[in-house]
């Protein structure tokens, strides 16, 4: 059991849930219509479609930067001198409605800028967002790219790739003499492509250039162009949506993806109210420990701790198999047994959001007797107590479903502020492992 000392998600202080949940008992009473209105509203997100156009001329990054926003190898990056004009789409593997789309730049022959828009599929596919990408300079035809694109109140971002090999060449060239540091090269780069988008009138106040090396999306400004997106989304589901498909360990990523988990929190338990079926041991009250466990897998999966997606980190990311997923088996064995159980009852592979929720009833069956035993520990203690006399008001003398709601809440909570730690450490521990690889790199070269 996590020993955090919290409120139920703060909500006893929080008067916007109470009137939330106050009004959701009154409409529905606490029985199904309660339980099936809770699940439509934690799964709204999974409707949501998300296009997302990744434009630019062949061999500028594209196909690398997607894999790297996708967090696995799903785009083939083509070899030098294979060029290829054809529109490819990609699913995101665990969101199939999310789709990023491989989009050749402006080419006066094949999608000239009189028909560029209606040949790239601008109305048929519905882009949300745009990413301009080049791995040198930026062109006029970018900006009229983007200049079309603001005129329909879309987003654009103006992405640098290949960062790193400019930096490298940079290095190399230098003179034995020379005092040249990487943030000098960066600055300089930055510099540069200021000045080129002044040059096409470019307001460089207003507009961001994101340096990005796609084969470390912690580097430079990936995980800030990840935040932008999540951040410019049009609408909360849109942001939902992106937050729990799109990876990032960024510690702004982090923290938006803790916030949303938070505001998830007393949906599930509202619904574990209504719908309880499990007895918790030595007191009168059920709750629902497949809400639970499907809505601690779906964190798993937001944050990108699941056993997949480290898998799929440590592949992306060139880490030997396995060292970021022992180091988190064993950080969360010592330190959260329950959720240790939780993760490792689901199978590696959860390859849709349908999955979870198989695997959240599997894990319920093989391990729920364990878990309700735990969970009547917390039942009796003074938070869970305090929080069941926040709820009373509205749910009247059943006290049965207050208790449920009380340990549900705080239990997701416990949860949460644990997989919040361990994201911050797989971040820590994937930026400690290209520093050893650098200095690896610099020390080879020192011997040459």
């Amino acid at each position: 059991m996590a020993e955090a000392k919290r409120g139920v998600g703060d909500e006893k202080n929080d008067d916007s849930s109470y009137k939330y949940i106050e009004g959701l008992v009154k409409k529905h009473g606490l029985g199904k219509k309660l339980y099936d209105e809770m699940k439509d509203e934690r799964e709204k997100w999974r409707k949501e479609k998300i296009n997302i156009a990744v434009i630019g001329q062949a061999r500028q990054g594209k196909s690398s930067l997607i894999n790297a926003n996708v967090g696995k190898k799903v785009a083939k990056v083509r070899a030098t001198g294979v060029c290829t004009t054809d529109i490819r789409s990609f699913p995101h593997p665990r969101n199939p409605n999310i789709i990023l789309w491989d989009v050749p730049g402006v080419d006066a022959v094949k999608f000239p800028r009189e028909a560029y828009f209606e040949k790239i599929g601008y109305y048929k596919n519905d882009y949300d967002f745009f990413l301009i990408v080049t791995k040198d300079i930026f062109s006029s035809d970018a900006k009229y790219v983007a200049d079309e694109v603001q005129k329909n109140n879309k987003r654009f971002y103006l992405i640098r790739t290949h960062i790193d090999d400019s930096i490298e060449k940079q290095m190399k060239d230098k003179d034995d003499d020379e005092s040249l540091e990487e943030e000098d090269i960066v600055a300089d780069v930055r510099k540069n492509v200021k000045t080129e988008l002044e040059t096409f009138a470019f307001d460089t106040s207003k507009f961001k250039v994101y340096l990005v090396n796609n084969r470390n999306p912690l580097e430079y400004d990936f995980p800030k162009l990840k935040e932008d997106i999540c951040r410019d989304s049009v609408s909360e589901l849109q942001q939902e949506a992106l937050l729990l498909t799109i990876g990032g360990y960024g510690r702004e990523m982090i923290e938006l993806k803790y916030k949303l988990f938070q505001s998830r929190i007393k949906k599930a338990a509202i619904a574990s109210a209504a719908g309880g079926a499990v007895p918790i041991p030595g007191i009168s009250a059920t709750i629902d420990l497949t809400i639970l466990i499907e809505e601690t897998l779906t964190y798993f999966e937001g944050f990108g701790l699941s056993k997949e997606s480290i898998e799929s980190l440590e592949e992306l990311n060139e880490v030997p198999k396995g060292t970021i997923e022992d180091a988190l088996t064993n950080k969360l064995y010592n330190e959260n047994r329950l959720l240790y159980v939780v993760r490792h009852g689901a199978p590696r592979a959860l390859s849709s959001w349908d999955s979870v929720r198989s695997a959240s009833l599997a894990i319920a069956s093989t391990s729920g007797r364990f878990i309700a035993s735990q969970l009547s520990l917390l039942a009796t203690s003074e938070t869970v107590e305090t929080t069941v006399k926040w709820v009373l008001p509205f749910v009247g003398s059943a006290v049965a479903a207050g208790i449920s709601y009380a340990v549900t809440s705080y239990q997701l909570g416990c949860f949460l502020d644990q997989m919040k730690k361990l994201a911050v450490f797989a971040n820590s521990y994937l930026s400690d492992a290209e520093r050893h690889r650098l200095e690896a790199f610099e020390a080879s070269e020192d011997e040459n």
